[in-house]
């Protein structure tokens, strides 16, 4: 099973360092009210609630070059959540780490396919966070290869 530690660690300096910096408040993961009367936990939520986040490490594409069709499928189940939100905070963001899902997101929107009113944000991660995301995304790769 792939390994998720550097995914967890990329969410949590996201959080704590990028987000707090950006915006000037705290973030934490917080569950919501979606108008299901269920509720959904998002990736960073500020102090306010003004402010809500879901994280992205994933790439666009696969080892092979082809749409990474499951990960854009979480991205859109991600993006449906927010439209789903019981109260409507100032900023729904999108962040992503992979300029590859980025420029698939913004096909997607351009075709209509992806709500216009999340905004979309790419993060630079300092080089030691992401050469283990890479890492991680190698052995995953690896892992469903044919033949394994």
């Amino acid at each position: 099973m792939a390994e998720t530690n550097a995914q967890t660690e990329v969410e949590q300096w996201i959080r704590e360092k990028y987000l707090p910096k950006k915006y000037g408040q705290s973030f934490r993961q917080k569950n919501l009210d979606l108008q299901s009367r269920t509720q959904f936990k998002f990736d960073a939520v500020s102090d306010d609630s003004e402010i809500v986040a879901m994280i992205s490490t994933s790439a666009g594409f696969t080892s092979s070059g082809k749409v990474a069709t499951d990960e854009l499928m979480k991205v859109r189940s991600d993006a449906l959540r927010f439209l789903m939100l019981e109260a409507k905070p100032q900023k729904r963001l999108m962040i992503f780490t992979d300029q590859s899902m980025i420029d698939l997101v913004k096909d997607e929107k351009k075709k209509g396919r992806f709500p216009s009113e999340l905004e979309i944000l790419k993060v630079k991660l300092p080089a030691d966070l992401a050469a283990r995301v890479g890492e991680s995304q190698r052995i995953a790769s690896e892992e469903v290869s044919p033949g394994k």
